[in-house]
């Protein structure tokens, strides 16, 4: 009887256990794929979808994980994951990680470490530089950036890396405009509003003679591969050179919407007072802590006042599926449309100081004392609180095992009274 009563106590207390154990620990089957897109050239590896932490060694790194990457000039990106929209309550500011490149036994590089992955955002990618090698890479590794931390896990999986052959944009498109438009087409690769190096692109040699010039800036990020990214100041200027001086400034295009592929900016009228030979693409929120990164794809010069009509198919995206369309407009400097030209153009203020004063804040979590305890233990947010209500649930059927036993020797005792009394 006894061990009976103490099987259906602990029978109880299981049931309560295991879905609020698997609640607290959460449902594996929800790991994204790597949103890293393959190009001509490209090497995308898949590293893991574990949590590296801080405050382990063992803990701290991901990896070796093999690869083949040959020689040369790279680009690198790398894609953060944490399963933040299950962690309501966290805040760790230091989700960051750098991968190592190596071949055999000897490290060949080492890349810069990516930002934080913001509390509101699950998995996002960086643009952390570039590297070149002289040999070949036959293995990568992954680093947690804060290790050793005693404090707080910053806990962030790496979940796959990309390389990418410099100067490139994954799956960047043709310079929108026409054949018959006075154009240049810049770079394909990011200009980065984090790093020195990469928030300008060029000079690049260009012949524009002197006069009054209506500038159209084309702008370009594959944010069809980026459901989760939020970055509002994807902006960048133009500049003409004419032996090594600056002969005007651009306006600033807008910022590139989230839900657009491309786009083209009518950014205004620029004079040139003598004959321009180069031009160079600058990013207009260098420096900022967030890459913003955007692709300064071409810039396009018509006569002031000069009509142009475009057309061209641009990618609206959701979550999940995106979609194309495609659309004609009549931009100039006002009158009626001619030419027969191709690209969505949306108008910009002129001067480089007209940046986009909207920002939209992508930090999340709960600020106090109470966020800052609830970091010092290896469960948070939702998890802390099913583990806690698993421990509450283990007390009760502790309770209901001491219980039965009272319940077990009364029981007992009466059996035997019972026993003893004569038979009538």
């Amino acid at each position: 009887m006894r061990k009976l009563g103490a099987i259906t106590t602990l029978l109880m207390v299981a049931l309560f256990m295991v879905p609020l154990g698997a609640a607290a620990f959460g449902n594996t089957d929800e790991i994204p794929a790597c949103p890293l897109p393959s190009g001509p050239g490209a090497v995308v590896v898949d590293i893991s979808h574990e949590l590296m932490t801080a405050w382990n060694a063992d803990e701290s790194t991901a990896g070796p994980v093999s690869v083949s990457v040959p020689a040369g000039s790279w680009d690198v990106y790398l894609t953060s994951y944490d399963d933040h929209s299950n962690k309501s309550h966290q805040a760790q500011t230091k989700e960051q990680w750098m991968l190592q490149g190596w071949l055999g036994d000897s490290l060949v590089f080492e890349t810069d470490a990516t930002p934080d992955l913001a509390e509101a955002t699950d998995v996002e990618f960086f643009g952390v530089g570039s590297v070149t090698t002289t040999q070949p890479i036959d293995k990568v590794l992954a680093l947690h950036a804060a290790y050793p931390d005693s404090l707080e896990p910053h806990s962030v999986a790496p979940l796959c890396a990309a390389f990418y052959p410099s100067e490139t944009a994954p799956m960047a498109p043709e310079c929108p405009f026409p054949a018959d438009v006075i154009s240049v087409t810049i770079t394909t690769g990011f200009l980065l509003a984090w790093d020195t190096d990469a928030s300008m692109a060029g000079p690049v040699p260009f012949q524009l003679s002197a006069g009054n010039w209506d500038v159209y800036l084309a702008s370009y990020d594959n944010h069809s591969d980026k459901s989760d990214q939020a970055q509002t100041r994807e902006q960048w200027y133009l500049e003409g050179w004419a032996g090594g001086s600056v002969v005007f400034t651009s306006g600033i295009t807008d910022d590139l919407l989230e839900d657009r592929d491309g786009d083209v900016f009518f950014v205004g009228s620029v004079t040139a007072g003598h004959d321009v030979d180069a031009v160079k693409a600058i990013h207009a929120a260098y420096p900022a802590d967030t890459p913003e990164s955007v692709v300064p794809l071409c810039a396009a010069f018509i006569p002031e006042g000069t009509n142009i009509s475009t057309t061209s198919s641009t990618t609206s995206t959701t979550s999940t599926s995106s979609t194309t369309s495609s659309t004609t407009t009549t931009t100039s400097g006002g009158g009626t449309s001619s030419a027969s030209t191709s690209v969505t153009t949306t108008t910009s203020e002129t001067g480089p100081t007209n940046t986009n004063e909207s920002e939209t804040s992508v930090a999340a979590g709960l600020a106090g004392n109470t966020a800052q305890s609830l970091q010092q233990l290896p469960l948070t947010g939702i998890q802390l609180e099913t583990a806690f209500a698993a421990i509450v649930a283990l007390m009760f059927g502790v309770v209901l095992l001491r219980r039965s036993r009272v319940w077990q020797s009364r029981l007992d005792r009466r059996a035997a009274r019972m026993w003893r009394r004569p038979i009538s």
